[in-house]
């Protein structure tokens, strides 16, 4: 009987083990944490307290993997968002303009969506989810080049044991400790490349007081480098709260005092902001986030691979999550995993995933390339003394460009959001229509 292990149930980790599921008899899930289907911030999930953008992409992906998953969290009260007449951006000074777009997509809270795609995959007969448990090490067979399973150690009573299976996926996020599991089995870690903003948020759930009335349901003013460090985010959730955040970048870290998070407020560029949140009920503690570097490990260049031994989402590369790409990027990595699995069966004999390890990586490398170069690339504005080389000052230039002309052309702001939502790849911004409408555009309005 056939059985793959994935450590980590982040929304990277749930689906990979539905894909994984549909070829493996037996998929088991293991996490620090005790999972359940309670709408709750788990200790694993340090971010879950930070608002979360599902893109539309993303949210596709999710609902191809689970059916009625879109429906599901409509009907428990999250918010369905237009991305053109439902939102507010400010940026650079002005805002977008407001008009109804194609592109619409869910708000609610990480907890709501990780808890509903949870009660899916507890009714798969073939995954089982085992919490309060950690990931000690691999086991490799008696050649050293194969995983054969992980070990394991039970946070409550602190037994260890071994856990056999033919394929291990690591899905354990940023603070994966893949390097380490590695090394010591005689193989090499990744490079890794760390792009660090100095970004960081300070958030809060508040209820909106019942005379505020606004056009919109998101609001969004954007920090801009060099100088306009700080900015915040209002963003819907379900049982019509709000997520609320304060942004800095640069080291301008949001207080998590009450005074200050006001004071900070009061001094956004805009004072739309403040003015939404003056009288609206605070309905948790002030929660504050620093860990937004743009990490990657560059799996897909390691000299010698072992083989069964995948990894995906966060524990490849993870980005700040002011640009909301992460869920979204892990789904899209779960798509290429299943058709990766399917072409590798084509080839091999059942049960012989002899190269498919070196095959997914690449995929994978694929996939979050371009996410990396927008995430890092704006992030290195925030860097004094960084000396980006000609392709990513140009990025950095011409994106802003974009940004500038999303102010004023709705056809320009269209296509940002279809490139921002994932729907079409980052190159579409650089096709020469489109180039010809962003620099038509700035010309028009300098």
């Amino acid at each position: 009987m056939s059985h793959a292990i994935v450590i980590g149930s982040s929304i990277g980790g749930l689906t990979a083990a539905h894909v994984l599921s549909q070829t493996f008899d037996r998929v088991t899930v293991i996490d620090r944490d005790q999972v359940s289907d309670k709408v709750q911030v788990r200790k694993g999930v340090p971010q879950g307290n930070h608002a979360h953008a599902i893109l539309r992409r993303g949210l596709n992906i999710m609902e191809q993997h689970f059916p009625g998953l879109t429906s599901d969290l409509r009907s428990g009260s999250a918010e369905w968002m237009n991305f053109g007449s439902d939102t507010r951006f400010y940026i650079f000074g002005g805002w977008r303009p407001e008009y109804r777009s194609d592109i619409e997509s869910i708000a609610c809270s990480r907890p709501m969506l990780e808890a509903a795609i949870y009660r899916r995959m507890s009714q798969n007969p073939r995954v089982t989810i085992i919490g309060e448990t950690e990931i000690m090490g691999l086991c490799v067979d008696e050649t050293g080049t194969r995983a054969t399973g992980v070990q394991l150690k039970s946070r409550t009573t602190h037994a260890e044991s071994t856990l056999d299976a033919d394929l291990v996926v690591d899905t354990s996020g940023r603070d994966s400790h893949a390097p380490e599991w590695l090394e010591a089995v005689g193989y090499q870690g990744p490079e890794e490349v760390i792009v660090n903003g100095l970004a960081g948020y300070a958030s809060r759930i508040y209820e909106p007081s019942a005379d505020f009335k606004a056009s919109w349901k998101m609001i969004m003013i954007q920090p801009t480098a060099p100088a306009g460090k700080r900015g915040g985010l209002i963003l819907p959730m379900e049982n019509g709260l709000w997520q609320v955040v304060l942004l800095g970048a640069g080291g301008e870290y949001p207080p998590t005092d009450e005074a200050g998070f006001m004071e900070y407020a009061r001094n956004l560029p805009v004072t739309d902001f403040y003015d939404a949140i003056k009288n609206a009920k605070p309905m948790s503690p002030i929660y504050g986030y620093r860990r937004t570097e743009n990490r990657m490990r560059y799996y897909e260049k390691l000299p010698r691979y072992l083989e069964n031994f995948l990894l995906m989402g966060d524990s490849v590369c993870s980005f700040n999550p002011m640009y909301g790409q992460g869920m979204s990027v892990a789904s899209m990595e779960s798509v290429e995993l299943a058709n990766c699995i399917t072409e590798h069966r084509k080839t091999h004999e059942v049960g012989d995933f002899t190269g498919l390890a070196q095959a997914f990586q690449k995929r994978v490398a694929n996939v979050v390339a371009m996410p990396w170069q927008l995430a890092s690339g704006e992030d290195r504005r925030w860097l004094p003394n960084d000396k980006a080389d000609t392709v990513t000052r140009f990025m950095q230039w011409y994106i802003e460009q974009v940004m500038r002309a999303t102010l004023h052309n709705k056809a320009v702001t269209d296509i940002f959001y279809r490139v921002q939502n994932m729907l079409d790849a980052p190159t579409l911004l650089f096709r020469p229509d489109v180039m010809t409408r962003v620099f038509m555009t700035r010309m028009m309005h300098r």
